[in-house]
């Protein structure tokens, strides 16, 4: 049974399941080379049906990451009695058929709608439209290790709720409660990532980096915008002052003139970052953690599950999700690798495979790699096609641990390529992690972005607890959440420390990444660091490379001194 999932929005993406189980899932933006591309991933669902050897005429079901019953517009004496269109048809005979099982609240519970499409010459088409919060509950869910886990999820909105909190007991989901827009976690943070001078829904990140460099000044007045309290509060996580905010006003504006006359105009993008300016990231930040952590409580007091599973865009939140599996509720915090709308495409595949069709065989993840691979020949033949140079040593693992060792910046490009925002091993940028310097390096030369960005380290799971401070057990294989370094190895770790004194790590096992971890373990038996500095394969404002030619124009145009496509080595004089 094929089921291809489809997410169309931000971070369009495809995904095939067959039998439950991940096939292949990409993000249109590695194919197009846009950034976030909203356009119908229509490259995506070529490489994914591909891969599965199939095609659009063959596959099962199509599932989508969004449920346009939740948006039917009932009948109401506002409308018109009349229809204005014969296209208006398909959109009515729907609302007023679905009208008649409304409830008095006024809303409509769906977690699906299903449509049966009939095509001449195939088999009738199934359509499953599936509730996006659905959607991430069940791409956080049925990856994770748990047979049952309370679940969360987090975003900007889906159809008309924010957040959500449920259950899965064996197989089987229970929601306990939502968060209806506008209160959304998402969007305030999206407004203040906004306010602060980057893109909202692609800057949030750059706000978590920036915070550690301010001070808790506006802490108290932030508390009060987002309605938090100092460890969060399970009661009531978060409540949002919607005077101070217009993201859910038909205008270009997310914060309000009430906002922008307590704490000024927004910041140009070409300006740098003031003190205020650092210091309202961090205020940001702080408040943010603390309404996950009071959603967390409240998951743990409603579900009493000793495990939690994440998924939504705040779940990316890395800084969140560390304090979260530090100071929380739960024995085990598992984040979905793909947290973001890219990963509801999988989500949507998983609900129909297991709820609506009532599929049983589970595929639980060990790697986030589901995009397309390249072998030896693939990347010799572009090489060829450039007229370039290149070797193939005969023991790669430690010739680029040699390198990596002498100081040199490396692209490193193997295998499948990852499905998430992370680069865990497939699509990376490699440094040594020891050398301060490094860091700003990498940024000017290679990543051409702002100092203050971080970079991450990737450590072998065996070494992981040597130089990070982990809860007993923990380990974080895709990246999604910050730890301190250990306070006796940051002056060893230069590269890779925050000015807080954490880092984002990544724990690499053999199991997972063998080629990935070898290359770790071979820079550690060198220099007695088993850690690499790792970030994603490109430069600001692209996506990571996806194919040879990707990688090899990105060392070509940037100040990395070397690139390992597979086998193959390619140096500059």
């Amino acid at each position: 049974m094929d089921v291809l999932g489809i997410s169309f929005g931000i971070d369009t993406s495809a995904a095939l399941l067959r039998d439950g189980v991940t096939v292949a899932a990409a993000l249109q933006e590695r194919f197009s080379r846009i950034k976030h591309d909203r356009s119908w991933p229509a490259q995506a669902i070529a490489y994914c049906l591909a891969a599965g050897d199939t095609s659009i005429d063959r596959v099962d079901a199509v599932a989508f990451f969004w449920n346009p019953a939740l948006h039917l517009d009932f009948a109401h004496p506002g409308r018109a009695s009349a229809y204005g269109h014969h296209g208006d048809f398909l959109h009515m005979v729907p609302a007023q058929l679905l009208g008649a099982f409304r409830p008095p609240s006024g809303d409509l519970a769906s977690p699906h709608t299903t449509q049966i499409v009939h095509l001449d010459g195939r088999a009738p088409l199934t359509i499953h439209h599936v509730t996006h919060h659905r959607c991430h509950a069940a791409v956080a869910y049925w990856p994770s290790p748990f047979d049952d886990a309370a679940v969360l999820t987090v975003d900007g909105f889906g159809e008309r709720v924010s957040t959500t909190i449920g259950a899965w007991r064996s197989g089987v989901y229970e929601e306990h409660d939502t968060v209806r827009v506008p209160q959304s976690l998402g969007s305030f943070y999206a407004a203040l990532t906004a306010h602060l001078g980057f893109r909202p829904n692609n800057g949030e990140g750059k706000v978590m980096g920036l915070a550690p460099y301010g001070d808790d000044r506006y802490l108290a007045r932030f508390r009060a915008l987002l309605g938090t309290v100092e460890g969060g509060d399970a009661e009531q996580p978060f409540e949002l002052d919607l005077r101070c905010f217009e993201h859910y006003l038909d205008t270009p504006a997310r914060v309000s003139a009430r906002f922008l006359g307590e704490f000024g105009p927004p910041r140009r993008p070409d300006e740098e970052p003031t003190e205020h300016h650092m210091a309202l990231a961090w205020a940001t930040q702080a408040v943010t953690e603390e309404a996950i952590l009071g959603l967390a409580k409240r998951a743990h007091h409603k579900t009493g599950l000793p495990n939690l599973v994440m998924a939504g865009g705040v779940a990316m939140n890395s800084v969140a999700n560390g304090r979260l599996e530090r100071e929380g509720p739960f024995d085990r915090v598992w984040v979905q690798p793909s947290s973001g709308d890219g990963g509801t495409a999988v989500g949507a595949a998983l609900w129909a495979h297991h709820v609506i069709q009532g599929g049983t065989n589970r595929h639980r993840w060990t790697t986030d790699r589901w995009g397309p691979a390249f072998d030896d020949d693939a990347c010799r033949d572009a090489l060829r096609r450039g007229g370039w140079r290149w070797t193939e040593p005969d023991d790669v693992i430690a010739d680029t641990a040699q390198a990596l060792a002498d100081g040199e910046l490396v692209g490193w490009f193997q295998g499948r390529a990852e499905l998430g925002a992370r680069a865990l091993g497939g699509r990376s940028i490699l440094a040594d992690p020891r050398p301060t310097e490094n860091k700003d390096v990498l940024n000017a030369r290679v990543k051409f972005r702002e100092g203050f960005r971080p970079f991450a380290p990737s450590v072998t799971v065996e070494a992981a607890a040597d130089f990070f401070d982990l809860p007993t057990g923990c380990t974080v294989p895709w990246m999604q959440k910050v730890h301190p370094v250990r306070a006796d190895r940051r002056s060893r770790l230069g590269a890779i420390t925050h000015v807080d004194g954490t880092a984002r790590l990544q724990t690499v096992d053999a199991a997972g990444a063998p080629r990935y971890h070898a290359l770790i373990a071979a820079f550690g038996e060198l220099t007695g660091v088993p850690v690499l500095l790792n970030t994603s394969f490109n430069v600001r404002g692209e996506p990571m490379v996806l194919t040879p030619d990707d990688a090899i124009r990105c060392w070509a145009t940037t100040g990395l001194d070397r690139l390992v496509l597979g086998s193959c080595v390619l140096k500059k004089p």
